[in-house]
């Protein structure tokens, strides 16, 4: 693997969104290489990339099996020695941020996981420490990131294992100001599939390793922020 960094985009009917995405991330030099993950669309966002985008490697799953698993395949892509997480939905992303971000874990050497704070993040997300424990903004190793699996989460357990993978074997965590916002799925399908389809992702967060392990991350995990930017 090269000291390089690729980006790693899981998808499912994105096709309002994502396109607005990786037009910010084809600018950013420090990518190497962007990955796509189709996780069984059924609004032909693939097309949509295949046509527009036609240098992005795009990974189709048949069905859809969910972020982790999704995350799971495009990683089997990945030949750098960092990897991007990036969501599919996000607004106000910024290239001088994400380049930022970049370049800091990249140049550091120490980081083990860079994640990007979703600053403006609504009140009652910033209380929980969302902006931090469920940002799916994150910079780290490629070989962190497969180890991570080696725990199988599921569905949109990835970022509370990473969590726990880092704490687990202390490993260097900081974060960085993001202005990204990702899109409620209530905007996406509609209040009542919204309200459903968030109370399922919630429930999967905490079906992974319970209560108990959500307060140990809001207490120990990722506190500071990165002060020596690239």
């Amino acid at each position: 693997m090269n000291n390089s960094c690729t980006a790693l985009i899981p998808f499912h009917n994105e096709k309002k969104r994502i396109l607005n995405v990786l037009n910010v991330l084809f600018k950013i030099e420090t990518l190497s290489q962007i990955i796509c993950v189709d996780d069984g669309s059924s609004d032909k966002t693939y097309s949509l990339i295949k046509k527009q985008c036609p240098l992005i490697t795009v990974v189709r799953l048949k069905k859809n099996m969910g972020k982790s698993a999704a995350v799971a395949a495009g990683l089997r892509k990945v030949r750098t020695e960092y990897v991007f997480l990036c969501d599919a939905d996000l607004h106000h992303l910024k290239k001088s941020e994400v380049e930022r971000a970049i370049r800091s874990a990249l140049k550091s050497r120490v980081i083990d996981l860079l994640i990007l704070r979703r600053t403006h993040s609504v009140f009652q997300t910033k209380l929980s420490r969302g902006d931090i424990l469920f940002s799916g903004e994150r910079i780290m190793k490629t070989k962190d990131l497969i180890n991570v699996f080696k725990s199988h989460p599921r569905k949109y357990q990835l970022e509370i294992a990473i969590n726990k993978y880092m704490i687990d074997n202390k490993k260097s965590v900081r974060w960085l100001p993001s202005s990204a916002l990702s899109t409620f799925k209530i905007y996406k399908v509609g209040l009542f599939l919204g309200t459903m389809n968030e109370w399922k992702m919630i429930t999967s967060m905490f079906t992974y390793a319970g209560w108990h392990e959500y307060w140990r991350q809001f207490l120990l995990f990722c506190h500071e922020k990165h002060s020596r930017i690239a």
